[in-house]
């Protein structure tokens, strides 16, 4: 009886070790494959963005918006360039003063 006691015991210590190693494999496993499906997901998020802002850049860049962008654009110069004669004209008028 001894023999098979000892013999039982081999058995039972086999297979837990067996179970141990297997389920340390199936542990790995499971974190390989979360890791990869969180990079699958970060990735397919990070190409949405892109999509995203993409469609918005066309969106933004459509004839409308560029023909007003230059209108304000050269409302804008001619403010400056009415400032610029003005400034202009009171240069001129402080320097008749001072020749006179």
């Amino acid at each position: 009886p001894v023999a098979i006691l000892a013999q039982g015991w081999s058995n039972v210590t086999r297979f837990a070790a067996m179970a141990v190693g297997k389920l340390a494999t199936a542990e790995t496993r499971m974190r390989s494959r979360g890791a990869c499906l969180l990079v699958k997901s970060v990735s397919k998020a990070q190409e949405r963005a892109a999509q995203d802002a993409f469609e918005r850049l066309l969106g933004g860049a459509d004839l409308g918006s560029a023909a007003q962008a230059r209108e304000e654009a050269e409302a804008t110069l001619d403010k400056l360039r009415k400032l610029v004669d003005l400034f202009d004209a009171d240069i001129q008028g402080m320097m008749a003063k001072l020749d006179k």
